[in-house]
């Protein structure tokens, strides 16, 4: 994969590096806030070679990429000149419509957490591996060996508080060390103590503030520094530029802090409750909750929403230590996805489906799914109910047995340890998981089976028309004739009439109706390119039968042209067929033929 190319085609694709107002990436795809959402040209994101998919979610535009994200989102970043991904391009800002409120609301949310992912799975590592070693007797519950490790591992889920304040003043574009004072504030042990001592209230300036623990919640921070960075614009812009330096800071604390504490901080809390509430009645609902979890995880990975359960699972475990239903569903969602493109993979006669779908399956046990996802499973649709109907009944029985996560770790093969703990029964059951889960959605794709693509020997292209054949060296087109839009033939046709010569779909249909894409299930892309210099008519004379997208078989008509009117006007009705994506295929051979009738075979492609 060329890296540089991709990284070059999406800018250009979503408006270019002004459009950018800020960009990230997860395990699999490219996070991109933009300017103007319009300005994105989906369709041909989508084509281009590299990516599975796109969309808009989340507030976000998001570009699947698979394995290779990182290598594709340093080189989008060198080549947008982008030094800090946290920090946007400074740009004019734009209106918020009242519509766009809860995207851009989860989208803050979720870029508050996603960054400090990493270490938290760093310090739940440790907590596992004091569970592994508490349960091997390798070391005793009462020694100071393990009641350290405790500590390094709860340090981050503590002061969650303050890594949280840091991220949202990146995102929100406000000054992150005011901000991690504000949250040290609610942790400060003098505070935290009365809240512990159970003094209900006390006040400053006569405000009544209450008294709450903080730690570990990460909501009021965040409402906090959203209020702060209001506070810090207006002590930015009165401050004098000799006093500024300390003076812009103590205003944002001195302003935004009793605020905070009397008003932001109790309601935050009061949400906490309500969020925690939640939590239980997800964990009473038990093996019930972690199925129909499971059964809909595909759905959200699908649409770029399963980012916004991180802020559930951090909170399950700062709040409760484990977490028994999300990370579990992923789980046995995650392994679903591998038994179908598995099945895929062993059914299909395609030779480039089935090492596809291989890759694909190798990674999903490995915790990645997007390419068994868009390349495998939704593509051939029937396997994707299998993911849901395998992960909902797998995620039922991995309730029953118990399956709790111990840390929050993408789940996977590699990552079996996170689900160590408690007895120990968890992880034998994460164990027994794997094998099961994949056996049942294997079978249940079995059950349903799938359209297989284009076989060995349906890799001939029909004749779109009829008439004469000719090679494209003898078309008067240099563009054509050259070869430079990719390999083919054309007819000079008898007929005013252009049908489809194969299984699949529109790709694009010109709006002069003189030229048509193609895209066939294998995904060979073929232009018909109808007549020579055609499209100075602007569709008169042109009638047609499809639009964009519009799925086709082999045979339906597709454009039909008044062949007798255009020879009149002088128009060369010579109409190239191209295989525009040539450099995909090792074969591409005209069969030796003068004349063709419609439907008849006229191009090998393998």
């Amino acid at each position: 994969m060329n890296y540089s190319k991709l990284a070059s085609e999406i800018l250009k694709h979503i408006g270019g590096k002004e459009n950018i107002k800020q960009v990230s990436h997860c395990y699999t795809r490219l996070r991109f806030s933009l300017m103007d959402d319009k300005k994105v040209k989906n369709g041909e994101v989508e084509k281009t070679s590299g990516v599975l998919s796109s969309m808009f979610a989340s507030g976000q535009y998001q570009v699947v990429i698979g394995n290779q994200v990182s290598q594709v989102y340093e080189e989008v970043v060198k080549q947008a000149g982008i030094i800090d991904s946290q920090a946007s391009l400074k740009q004019e800002k734009k209106t918020i419509k009242p519509k766009q409120i809860p995207g851009k609301v989860l989208d803050v949310f979720i870029s508050c957490f996603t960054p400090i992912i990493p270490v938290i799975a760093g310090c739940g590592m440790i907590k596992v591996l004091c569970a592994l070693l508490l349960n091997a007797h390798i070391l005793e519950a009462t020694s100071s060996t393990y009641a350290l490790l405790t500590i390094f591992g709860d340090t981050v889920f503590y002061f969650l508080p303050i890594f949280v304040a840091y991220t949202a003043a990146k995102k929100l574009e406000t000054d992150p060390f005011s901000a991690m004072v504000l949250a040290a504030i609610l942790l400060h042990p003098n505070f935290a103590a009365l809240a512990i001592d159970g003094v209900n209230t006390t006040s400053f300036l006569n405000i009544p503030i209450q008294i709450v623990n903080y730690s570990a919640q990460a909501l009021p921070v965040i409402i906090t520094v959203w209020l702060m960075k209001y506070v810090d614009k207006f002590a930015n812009k009165f401050s004098p530029n000799i006093l500024k330096i300390f003076l812009r800071p103590m205003l944002n604390v001195l302003i935004t802090a009793p605020i905070m504490l009397s008003v932001i901080g109790p309601m935050g809390s009061f949400l906490g409750v309500y969020f925690a509430n939640f939590v239980d009645v997800m964990n009473q609902w038990g093996w019930i909750a972690v199925g129909l979890n499971a059964a809909v995880f595909p759905l959200l990975v699908l649409t770029g929403m399963h980012n916004a359960l991180i802020p559930l699972i951090i909170t399950m475990f700062a709040t409760q230590g484990f977490d028994a239903i999300l990370i579990t569903s992923g789980l046995v969602a995650n392994i679903a996805e591998g038994g179908a493109a598995g099945f895929v993979a062993w059914k299909t006669k395609n030779k480039e489906l089935k090492g596809t779908a291989l890759s694909a399956t190798v990674s999903a046990l490995l915790g990645i799914t997007e390419p068994a996802l868009y390349g495998v499973n939704l593509r051939m649709k029937r396997p994707f109910v299998a993911v849901m109907l395998g992960s909902l009944v797998s995620g039922c029985i991995a309730g029953i047995l118990g399956v709790t996560a111990y840390a929050f770790v993408s789940p996977s093969v590699l990552s079996l340890p996170i689900f160590a703990g408690g007895d120990g029964n968890s992880l034998i059951g994460a164990i027994i998981m794997v094998p099961v889960t994949f056996a049942i959605t294997f079978a249940i794709a079995w059950l349903l089976g799938f359209k297989d693509v284009t076989s060995a020997k349906e890799k001939s292209i029909a004749s779109p028309a009829e008439g004469s054949v000719i090679p494209l060296s003898q078309v008067n087109d240099q563009a054509f004739a050259s070869e430079t839009l990719g390999k083919g033939f054309a007819i000079i046709p008898t007929k005013g009439e252009i049908l489809a010569p194969f299984d699949g779909q529109v790709d694009t249909i010109f709006e002069t109706k003189h030229a048509i894409g193609l895209r066939r299930e294998d995904g060979v892309e073929l232009l018909i390119h109808v007549g020579l210099d055609t499209v100075k008519l602007n569709g008169q004379y042109f009638e047609s039968f499809v639009e964009n997208g519009k799925a086709i078989k082999k045979g339906d008509p597709l454009i039909k042209f008044d062949i007798d009117k255009l020879t009149e006007l002088g128009y060369d009705v010579t109409t190239p067929v191209i295989v525009t994506n040539t450099n995909k295929f090792t074969k591409i051979e005209v069969l030796h033929k003068k004349e063709v009738i419609m439907n008849e075979d006229i191009l090998d492609v393998e």
